[in-house]
């Protein structure tokens, strides 16, 4: 080896480790470019094999990171599409102003009701007992009910009839004879509150269809039958004399 030239009045001598002067300068059969040009492709494929585990380590990460982003999206409220948020508050705006349905609250009938024929009851008798032959004799009508409680009753002149007959049982007068018919008239009548009215019988003998020709009801006993519809009264006496 060399001996380095003393510049200080010093005599030693550099000396390499063995590995570092065989990699420095490569020994064997074939050229020593040869050598170089190996060691280039060693290290260059070295430096390609770190590169690629780098980026495949920092890879996996950025994937990682990215499904997890894709699988909770992030949607800021400016994201949102107007047709979908209108129809959203559409939506909630008729939950929120529907309101319940409200049962009709049923009505009652008010006032008065239709009379049955079962709750009306018919009255009439003679002013006086007795009454002289040819007239006048004057007759109490009425209409009432078996209760206070008030009903609508039809008291209108085809309703209401008064006949007076023999003992034999002889028609000998009615109130529809001269006077048939009459507009219908309805009145709220009970037990308490009738419908009362006094009837004249001039003591002529009639026939329906009144003929000129009415002879005088001689003396006798008779009897008076008021009705109202189909409701009758009881038969009251009734004398001329």
């Amino acid at each position: 080896m060399p001996r380095a030239q003393p510049e200080f009045g010093f005599d030693f001598a550099i000396a390499y480790p063995v590995g570092v002067s065989s990699l420095l300068t490569p020994k064997g059969p074939a050229p020593a470019s040869v050598y170089w040009r190996r060691r280039v492709v060693v290290l260059a494929v070295l430096f390609v094999v770190i590169l690629l585990l780098g980026k495949a380590c920092s890879g996996g990460d950025d994937k990682s990171a990215s499904s997890s982003s894709a699988l909770v999206p992030q949607t800021s409220p400016a994201d949102i599409s107007p047709s979908v948020a209108s129809t959203d508050a559409a939506r909630e705006d008729a939950v929120g102003t529907t309101s319940p349905t409200l049962s009709p609250t049923p009505t009652t009938a008010s006032g008065p009701v239709k009379c049955k024929n079962s709750q009306v009851r018919v009255y009439v008798t003679a002013n006086d007992p007795q009454n002289s032959v040819g007239g006048p004799v004057l007759m109490r009508y009425v209409i009432a009910t078996n209760s206070d409680v008030k009903c609508l009753r039809d008291i209108g002149g085809t309703q209401d009839e008064l006949t007076i007959t023999s003992t034999s049982g002889k028609r000998i007068w009615s109130s529809d004879d001269c006077n048939p018919g009459g507009a219908a008239n309805i009145k709220p009548i009970s037990k308490s509150s009738p419908f009362a009215v006094t009837v004249e019988w001039g003591g002529s003998i009639t026939k329906p269809g009144c003929p000129s020709t009415k002879p005088i009801a001689p003396a006798g006993t008779y009897q008076i039958v008021g009705r109202n519809g189909n409701v009758y009264s009881t038969p009251e006496p009734l004398t001329l004399g």
